[in-house]
């Protein structure tokens, strides 16, 4: 397996390099979030097992579980305090 820096500058078929794509996507999602913010919307993102969490507005996450059939979320526990979370760097 090779190092994320061994292929960062590796050219695209869009003539971009992998490092560009990334720092595009980078940009897309806290611009995501931080409209959704201004909405007062929470957004939900997941951790690497698979456990869902939402970013709040105000910088705090909240560990939840999602009901599918009748689109409902239980929220299980506070994940990180206001202006701790995972991005929560974007209001400051």
């Amino acid at each position: 397996m090779c190092r994320y820096e061994d292929i960062e500058e590796w050219k695209l078929s869009n003539g971009k390099t992998i490092k560009e794509v990334n720092n595009a996507v980078h940009d897309e999602v806290e611009r995501i979030y931080l409209e959704a913010w201004a909405k007062g919307v929470s957004v939900p993102y997941f951790d690497k097992r698979g456990n869902i969490f939402f970013a709040n507005p105000d910088g705090s996450d909240d560990a939840v579980r999602l009901n599918k059939q009748d689109r409902s979320y239980q929220v299980l526990y506070r994940a990180a305090e206001p202006g701790k979370g995972k991005m929560a760097y974007l209001i400051k």
